[in-house]
């Protein structure tokens, strides 16, 4: 699949053999200079590599890994086709959702099982209708999100191109069908994952509930703070999954 081989990935990254992130953290975000402030504070050694807005740093532990803000499913493809031919092992994807189910609350944490594609780049790796998360991952995700307290929801999401563009009936459609949250880069950064044999999760905040509310709606203070709360805490708990499964 890959037209570009692992040496010369190697090469325009910066990066050794030893320096091979064992672990890439994806998020699609707006707020890029936000994000890369807070999410940079957990790592040492910190650098950006060859490629664009793709981060390197060390855990406290010293295991390498990489963060990448990348909104949206064709530019969130990108770091983890990349890092996959390199070696990268895990993937975990972060970011926001709207809630599609009642049950789902602004603040709340959403780890999904599975990804109805919904965006255009999962096609050009096979993907055609729903891509699933490692199990073991989910399931270490969700322990990992309830000892911190945090409301934690698991099961089917979907994914979709278009922030701007889903109307009413619509959202209605992926409620009925048992969705319990939206975003953009999910089923993308899954179907990539499972094409180069790379174990994959997601963990997404829900920023809004559907239908009935918008991302651009008005939050009051506790429910901005619980935003804030899961969205530190997804990045942190991602961190921790590079060891999960993963050869010393």
């Amino acid at each position: 699949m890959a037209r570009v081989d692992r040496h010369a990935w190697l090469t325009l990254l910066g990066l050794d053999d030893d320096d091979v992130p064992r672990l890439l953290v994806t998020e699609g975000t707006w707020w890029r200079d936000r994000a890369r402030q807070a999410r940079l504070q957990h790592l040492t050694d910190v650098r950006e590599l060859g490629m664009p807005d793709l981060w390197w740093g060390r855990r406290a532990d010293g295991v390498p890994v990489a963060w990448c803000p990348a909104y949206g499913a064709a530019r969130a493809v990108e770091p983890v086709h990349v890092l996959a031919v390199c070696g990268t092992p895990v993937v975990v994807q972060v970011g926001s959702c709207g809630g599609l189910q009642p049950a789902l609350r602004t603040g709340d944490v959403l780890v999904p099982t599975r990804a109805t594609i919904g965006e255009g780049a999962s096609r050009h790796y096979g993907g055609t209708d729903v891509t699933d998360a490692d199990p073991a991952l989910v399931d270490d995700a969700v322990a990992a999100l309830r000892t911190r307290g945090l409301p934690v929801h698991s099961g089917p999401s979907v994914s979709t191109d278009a922030l701007l563009a889903q109307p009413d009936d619509l959202v209605a459609s992926w409620a009925a069908a048992g969705h319990l949250g939206v975003d953009m880069e999910t089923s993308a950064v899954l179907t990539v994952a499972r094409a180069f044999g790379v174990r994959a999760a997601s963990l997404l905040f829900v920023w809004d509930e559907l239908p009935g509310r918008s991302w651009t709606s008005p939050f009051s203070p506790a429910e901005r703070q619980a935003q804030l709360r899961a969205e530190a805490a997804v990045f942190e708990v991602a961190l921790t999954l590079a060891a999960t499964g993963v050869p010393d």
